[in-house]
């Protein structure tokens, strides 16, 4: 992918304020799409560094593009929708709707336990979290991307950030099941958004990679999402899950260091659509 292929889209990014979210946020920016970045934290903290709505848009910025900092709890459903309603009001288009939120901090201490030993309470923060965001950013764009699907050849996208969780054990019960249900959600919306022309697809970054020393960084999983709005044959794509690398090797895009990583080996039992 070279140039600003998404130049004159418009791109809406819950959960942008750090890590895979803000690297998806950065590059479409950078690939020419109008971004509003939504998420909890807008201000800069000395404590927190490069995790902030503002630092986002000023990366975005900085590399040429043009982003909004929108301050939004994404499971609240009245805040989303008037994230929305805000997009077609000034931009009357929406072309990629991308969900990456997910409670990291809370997440963190629950890696490796079982499930009797994770408070229930943690279902909220580390399932409902990322699949209700999920759920109600869709349930909110959908009429803007159908609109936008009928005005243009290409068809508008919402890429959903999964993981292999979704189909084996990995971390802990509640991590598998908010992985297996945001694959549900990414399957089922393809199938009632494909006669409307809107694609939707979920990535799953490689967090676990051999080499430690060689991790994908968050822009690189933003180069993946760019480079599928970016495909005019998207929606031969919707429904499907793909692993950031093979899409780099597909659409042959490195992360910004020049470098490019290795593709995981799908799961046992695993299907690959792509």
């Amino acid at each position: 992918m070279s140039g600003r292929p998404l130049e004159g889209r418009v791109a809406v990014v819950a959960g942008a304020s750090r890590s895979i979210g803000m690297g998806i946020a950065v590059e479409l920016g950078a690939a020419g799409a109008f971004v509003y970045a939504l998420g909890r934290t807008l201000e800069p903290k000395p404590d927190a560094p490069g995790k902030s709505l503002t630092e986002t848009v000023q990366q975005i910025e900085a590399l040429g593009g043009r982003a909004a900092a929108v301050l939004c709890d994404c499971t609240d459903d009245q805040a989303v929708a008037a994230v929305m309603a805000r997009v077609e009001a000034e931009q009357g288009r929406l072309d990629v709707l991308v969900n990456s939120v997910f409670s990291a901090p809370e997440f963190r201490g629950s890696i490796g336990k079982r499930f009797w030993e994770v408070p229930p309470s943690l279902w909220r923060d580390i399932v409902e979290v990322g699949v209700k965001s999920s759920y109600v950013a869709s349930f909110h764009a959908a009429p803007l991307l159908i609109e936008t699907a009928k005005r243009q050849a290409q068809a508008p996208l919402i890429v959903n950030v999964s993981g292999r969780a979704a189909i084996l054990y990995w971390y802990n019960v509640l991590y598998g099941v908010g992985k297996a249900a945001t694959e549900r959600l990414t399957r089922d919306c393809a199938i009632d958004l494909k006669d409307q022309g809107v694609a939707v697809a979920s990535i799953w970054p490689n967090g676990h990679p051999k080499d430690k020393s060689h991790a994908e960084t968050p822009r690189y999983n933003g180069r993946a999402v760019a480079a599928l709005a970016a495909d005019a044959n998207i929606m031969a794509r919707t429904g499907g899950h793909f692993w950031t690398a093979q899409l780099a090797q597909d659409y042959r895009f490195t992360d910004e260091l020049g470098r490019s990583h290795e593709i995981p080996p799908m799961p046992e039992g695993a299907q690959s659509p792509g």
